[in-house]
């Protein structure tokens, strides 16, 4: 049987991440029933997505605790939140009939449910590997630790480098990922493996590239809530330059929720109005299907240790993109070809998306597509079962 939980993020936060990695995992082991325990709302999300999937009937879901205390605060070392983690856990390891061979997978861990996760590798004689996914709380290793030094102990970079028994491996979505966390912490990158981030398909059906034509105008998206690590900063910049130049030929939008608190006016540029309350779903893919390229102005200190959602949605949607030349990008680029333009800087992007207005070329927008297709195949659930069984399979002989 293989346990599969969600014990940081509730409601809709990463609810389509999550249910196609959870197909990932059904198809990897098809003879292996899967038991998935999220918070009640965040289970329903996962349980509408994975609906249509072929493995559907084989999961079943069951209510966690609910991870609202202290949620997106990760750095914080809690040892109320580490109770209710090693709670959850024990409950989930409850249901299971002795004797009966066990896989836990964590979709996302804090640094206590990592250590709660090992103790109980050392007590229950049935788990046979553990898989601790790693997410953008990864940066976690480079920022602030606490003072305390009990706390200290107990923080992410001590909980990647304790001694934890073997079947206990962590999951990163990149190799890029994986290189530069083995970079800064060795001994915590000799233990990480790589599952790519996986897309879902059925949410693509009808959102592919608006037929190529030269006439305006161009759209140009952001994906994902207006933050600075995403960018929203260059966006915006961008935006107004090649407002100033281009005027109606081209459009910006943001795709995802713009903070209420944040100053409203460089947001006039945008051909919509804010999205305070956050898109639904189905208003999100509406939109993204709507864009003809998507600008990818990542910052480059954060998502050296996280992967990227938007990138992930830009292949779903085989969306070009116009990015920063980051590891996670250029990693892609390399394999695929031309899925766009790296650039190195605001200058570059800028005149980029000249280029495209400018000069739009049909052939090369056929080859970006096909590049695009093929990206997008590579991160397809059933591709990836088989190289995910083959990685279960070698690092945890005890299960595979």
């Amino acid at each position: 049987m293989i346990l599969i939980l969600e014990m940081t993020w509730r409601g809709r936060a990463h609810v389509p991440g999550n249910a196609a990695t959870i197909e990932t995992i059904a198809r990897a082991f098809p003879g292996e029933r899967l038991h998935v325990f999220a918070e009640r709302t965040h289970l329903d999300g996962l349980r509408a997505l994975l609906a249509p999937a072929p493995a559907a009937e084989k999961i079943g879901f069951f209510p966690a605790a609910d991870p609202a205390y202290l949620q997106g605060k990760t750095h914080i070392v809690s040892a109320r939140r580490a109770a209710r983690e090693f709670a959850t856990l024990r409950r989930a390891l409850a249901g299971v009939p002795a004797g009966e061979r066990l896989f836990l997978f964590l979709l996302s861990a804090t640094s206590t449910a990592i250590f709660a996760a090992s103790l109980l590798a050392r007590l229950d004689r049935r788990i046979a590997g553990i898989h601790i996914g790693l997410h953008g709380n990864l940066n976690e290793i480079t920022g602030w630790r606490p003072r305390n030094p009990l706390a200290r102990a107990f923080d992410l970079r001590s909980a990647l480098t304790a001694r934890h028994p073997p079947c206990v491996r962590f999951l990163v979505l990149e190799e890029a990922i994986r290189r530069e966390l083995a970079r800064i912490l060795p001994r915590a990158g000799a233990r990480a493996d790589v599952l790519p981030l996986p897309i879902n398909l059925g949410e693509a059906e009808g959102g592919d590239a608006p037929a190529f034509a030269p006439a305006p105008p161009w759209r140009f998206g952001l994906i994902g809530q207006a933050t600075r690590d995403k960018g929203i900063e260059v966006f915006l910049e961008i935006a107004r330059r090649m407002k100033a130049r281009f005027g109606e030929r081209v459009e910006f939008y943001v795709i995802g929720m713009i903070r209420q608190e944040l100053d409203q006016a460089p947001f006039a540029v945008l051909a919509h109005e804010p999205d305070h309350g956050g898109l639904t779903r189905e208003e999100f893919t509406a939109r993204l299907a709507a864009m003809h390229i998507i600008l990818m102005p990542l910052a480059p200190g954060y998502y050296a240790l996280s992967a990227s959602g938007a990138v992930v949605d830009a292949l779903t949607f085989r969306k070009p993109m116009i990015g920063f030349r980051l590891p996670i990008l250029a990693d892609l680029f390399a394999r695929f070809g031309d899925l766009g333009t790296l650039v190195d800087g605001v200058d570059e992007m800028a005149a980029a998306i000249a280029r495209e207005v400018e000069n739009p070329d049909p052939a090369r927008n056929e080859a970006r597509q096909a590049a695009l297709t093929a990206a997008r195949a590579s991160r397809a659930p059933a591709h990836l079962a088989a190289g995910y069984a083959a990685l279960v399979a070698e690092k945890f002989p005890a299960f595979g």
